[in-house]
């Protein structure tokens, strides 16, 4: 099962940050809720940055990375920064090996990611 929920964050200079922590497996059966979950938390978001932490995810496949990618593009587009938290040593590496972070800011910590997220 897979579970979206939200917290807001303030970085170091004050700034709101909206962190959105997913839970479970991401990969085709979970696509549709993960979709739903952060579409729309972003529509409901009046937070400068938004944050998805995925450090609780068992699996991500490339569906998975492709709907985080499709996220973090239509974040930008509302004029927000946005970053992918990922602590765990096997996230970090799935998410290099696949290129995902040549094109979505990732970073190691909720209080990292307010330096990267553009």
């Amino acid at each position: 099962m897979l579970v979206v929920t939200t917290s807001m964050h303030e970085d170091r200079n004050g700034r709101q940050q909206l962190v959105l922590h997913v839970e479970g497996d991401v990969s085709m059966s979970t696509l549709p809720r993960l979709t739903d979950s952060l579409n729309r938390e972003l529509a409901a978001a009046t937070a400068p940055t938004v944050l998805v932490d995925i450090d609780s995810v068992g699996v991500i496949d490339d569906a998975g990375l492709g709907i985080l990618m499709g996220f973090a593009g239509r974040v930008r587009s509302s004029g927000r920064s946005v970053a992918v938290v990922a602590s765990l040593a096997r996230l970090r590496q799935r998410l290099t090996e696949s290129g995902f972070d040549r094109a979505v800011d990732v970073a190691s910590s909720i209080v990292d990611a307010g330096r990267v997220a553009r």
